[in-house]
């Protein structure tokens, strides 16, 4: 049995944007080493507009970064991809001056061949893996970023639209009217991390 404390302040700020990490739960129960056995963990980021324009911010695409007790990064593997994925318009948030999101995404701990590591597959169908974990404190930060402030529609299906940046966009075979997202948050943040801890 491990126990752990935290004090997590981790709050950044880049042009008036706030970015804090998210981890519901800080103390983490280890599966069992058997076959299928998982243990589910949420993570994300909370965005904050601080600034007095209004800002869309693309939750899409983020992936966790694992560190041990001494700061060294955890070894991950990806990202592999099956196949494409393209935001959908329920992807863009727009944030009001003052006003905050979470972006939450989950992953789990799981064992393999012995080693217990940490499988994520993210929005855009990318997949990572983390390990080898054990027992005891680490720490979670979470890369997020976005290239493009002019999003456009490229498809519609089922009543959903997908979207892709403005300069990826086919000029041809789309209606004269079509969805688009502009102004959204353009740029790369790693989060500060918090403390978590994994116990038996």
């Amino acid at each position: 049995m491990t126990s752990c404390e935290s004090d997590n302040s981790n709050t950044i700020e880049v042009d008036g944007i706030e970015f804090v990490t998210l981890m519901p739960e800080l103390v983490v129960q280890i599966p069992p080493n058997l076959s299928g056995a998982k243990t589910q963990v949420q993570f994300g980021i909370q965005i904050s507009n601080n600034t007095k324009n209004p800002r869309h911010f693309l939750l899409f695409v983020a992936r966790p970064e694992f560190l041990q007790a001494n700061k060294q990064k955890v070894s991950h593997f990806g990202p592999t991809v099956n196949t494409a994925a393209s935001p959908e318009l329920s992807d863009f948030k727009l944030l009001m001056p003052g006003e905050r999101v979470n972006f939450l995404l989950i992953g789990h701990f799981e064992w393999f061949k012995n080693e217990l590591g940490f499988a994520f597959i993210g929005k855009d169908a990318t997949q990572w893996w983390y390990g080898n974990f054990q027992a005891g404190t680490y720490f979670i930060n979470v890369i997020y970023g976005n290239e493009y402030s002019v999003w456009e529609q490229h498809g519609w299906s089922d009543g959903i639209i997908s979207l892709v940046p403005k300069p990826k966009r086919p000029t041809h075979n789309y209606p004269r009217e079509i969805t688009k997202i502009e102004n959204v948050w353009t740029g790369n943040v790693v989060t500060l991390p918090i403390e978590f801890c994994l116990i038996q």
